[in-house]
């Protein structure tokens, strides 16, 4: 799907797809959205991975979810890394 969406001339996700707004409307830094899109790609593009149809609504989905258990929010309402999600940064740049 991706090599796909490459040839076209896409994005895999436009910047108008709703989970930039809704990252944007729950506080969930840029950063931390590229960090989902990496952990999902890097799960997603093993080859006994799960397959879908609609690749941009499940990473919707994962935001929503947090189904990396990427972040957390502070009692101030700020979004922090968990240990998983400062594993994935460290992995992210290599």
């Amino acid at each position: 799907w991706l090599e796909a969406v490459k040839t076209k001339g896409e994005k895999a996700i436009p910047d108008d797809d709703p989970v930039i707004a809704y990252a944007e409307k729950v506080g969930i830094p840029q950063a931390f959205l590229r960090l989902a899109w990496f952990e999902f790609c890097h799960r997603y593009g093993q080859p006994d991975a799960k397959r879908y149809r609609d690749w941009r609504g499940v990473f919707r989905k994962a935001v929503r979810g947090n189904w990396f258990k990427l972040w957390w929010v502070d009692a101030d309402g700020q979004y922090m890394l968990t240990t998983c999600g400062k594993q994935a940064e460290m992995a992210a740049k290599q």
